[in-house]
């Protein structure tokens, strides 16, 4: 073989090799690197304004990087989670859960994923957080949905169960309220709080009421 397509061929090789380092390495690290700055950033020196929030979380997950972006997504909505369960008001929940649902949604639109169903979870767990703090029946909706697409997922999920267990009493859902408390019970009978939840919605919702909800 010709010396000079020797060289090129070893070129080529080197510069695929340090592609690959970059995309596959350096770009996930670096994007963990900021997204932990961030996190240290809002904790030492607090946001005066929703849009600051927002420039501030979207800067590790706007890096481009090909690995790592579902995990930060995830991680973000864990502190989105924290800072509606802080703030109670409906103006900042509405900024926080639309903007985690701008990079939440593809996620949740593939529908597949090593950590699915903690996705689904987090989502339900936002709006059902969303919900209490401001009473707006969409958030109540949205958590019902995805709590139960993450029970479709898989039927066991504790985390899910118990969601949805408190949704349904939310909305008043007598028969899904039971048929949920019930299973959750057959996986965990020694769970005296849902015992005795259930016990208690049951004994105030009203004799002969028909089931209500979705």
């Amino acid at each position: 073989m010709d010396r000079t397509v020797k060289q090129v061929i070893a070129v080529v090789v080197s510069l695929g090799i340090l592609g690959i380092s970059v995309y596959g390495s350096y770009l996930p690290m670096r994007k963990a690197e900021i997204f932990i700055s961030t996190l240290q950033s809002l904790s030492a020196e607090p946001v005066s304004s929703l849009n600051e929030l927002q420039q501030r979380l979207s800067m590790p997950l706007d890096y481009p990087s090909p690995i790592g972006q579902e995990e930060l997504v995830r991680n973000t909505a864990n502190n989105i989670l924290g800072f509606i369960s802080q703030s109670g008001d409906a103006t900042s929940t509405a900024f926080l859960v639309s903007f985690l649902n701008s990079y939440y949604n593809p996620i949740i639109a593939r529908g597949k994923g090593m950590s699915f169903g903690q996705d689904l979870y987090l989502m339900g767990a936002v709006n059902e957080t969303a919900f209490a703090h401001t009473g707006n029946p969409a958030y109540i909706e949205g958590a019902q949905k995805y709590y139960e697409e993450a029970v479709a997922l898989g039927p066991n999920r504790p985390q899910a169960l118990y969601g949805l267990f408190d949704i349904y009493r939310a909305e008043g859902n007598v028969q899904s309220t039971t048929a949920i408390g019930e299973k959750i019970l057959s996986n965990w009978p020694t769970d005296a709080s849902v015992a005795q939840g259930l016990q208690a919605f049951l004994k105030s919702a009203p004799t002969g009421s028909a089931p209500t909800g979705k």
